[in-house]
C-alpha cells in the first residue's frame, strides 16, 4: 500500500509547474530541484506573473558565463521575494549575484544563501532533486498544510521553504521536511497569513 500511495502521490505531482531556474556554468546541468503548484495558489495571477519574469530574467543574468563562471545559481521568486541558493566561485561573484537580484525593478527582498566553492557534482543534485520530490509528497499528504502554498528548494541536502502559509501550517511543514531521509537542515522563509504568537 505505501508503495501504491507513494505512486500516486509523485503522479498527482505532474500538475506542478517548476518555479526553479537552474543555471550551471561549466558544468553539468541539473534538473531543477524546487516547484510552485497552481490552482489555490493565494498569489494574485498579476504577482505570479511578476514572479517568474523575475525568475527568468535573473537566470537569464546568471547563466552568463562570463560574469559568473564556474557557477551553479538556483533562482526562486514568491511575492517578489528572491531566495539564491547553489555555489559561485569566489566571494567576488558571491556579492556581483546579490547586486544583480537587489538592483531587479520587482524585487523587494533578498536571500542569499549561495556557497563560494565549486558546483556541487551531478549526484549530489540527483540527491537533493530526490528529497524535494519526497518533501512535497509528505506535505501533500499531510492534511493540516496546503501544500499549494508551499515552494521547496533543495541545495546540498538543505530544503528551503518558502510561500504563504499560517505559523501552525509552517511549523508543520518545517517539521515534516525535516522528517524526510537526507535532509539535513530546513529553512523556513514563509510569509504568513496571520501573526505569530510570541513565545
Amino acid at each position: 500500500m505505501t508503495k501504491i500511495r507513494n505512486l500516486l502521490l509523485l503522479g498527482l505531482f505532474g500538475v506542478i509547474v517548476s518555479g526553479c531556474a537552474a543555471v550551471v556554468v561549466g558544468g553539468v546541468a541539473a534538473v531543477g530541484a524546487t516547484g510552485a503548484a497552481v490552482g489555490t495558489d493565494p498569489r494574485s495571477n498579476g504577482t505570479v506573473v511578476n514572479d517568474n519574469t523575475i525568475q527568468a530574467k535573473l537566470a537569464a543574468k546568471y547563466g552568463n558565463s562570463d560574469d559568473f563562471p564556474d557557477s551553479n545559481i538556483y533562482v526562486d521568486v514568491y511575492a517578489g521575494e528572491v531566495l539564491l541558493t547553489g555555489q559561485v566561485k569566489t566571494n567576488e561573484l558571491k556579492n556581483l549575484a546579490e547586486n544583480v537580484a537587489r538592483g531587479y525593478p520587482g524585487v523587494i527582498k533578498l536571500y542569499d544563501y549561495l556557497d563560494v566553492r565549486l558546483p556541487s557534482s551531478a549526484t549530489a543534485r540527483s540527491k537533493d532533486s530526490l528529497i524535494t520530490t519526497q518533501v512535497k509528497a509528505e506535505l501533500f499528504g499531510t492534511s493540516k498544510i496546503n501544500s499549494n502554498n508551499i515552494k521547496v528548494e533543495t541545495t546540498n541536502t538543505v530544503v528551503y521553504l518558502m510561500g504563504m502559509v499560517t505559523p501552525q501550517e509552517g511549523e508543520s511543514a518545517a517539521y515534516v521536511a525535516s522528517k524526510v531521509g537526507g535532509v539535513t537542515k530546513v529553512v523556513t522563509l514563509f510569509q504568513y497569513t496571520q501573526p505569530v504568537a510570541s513565545k
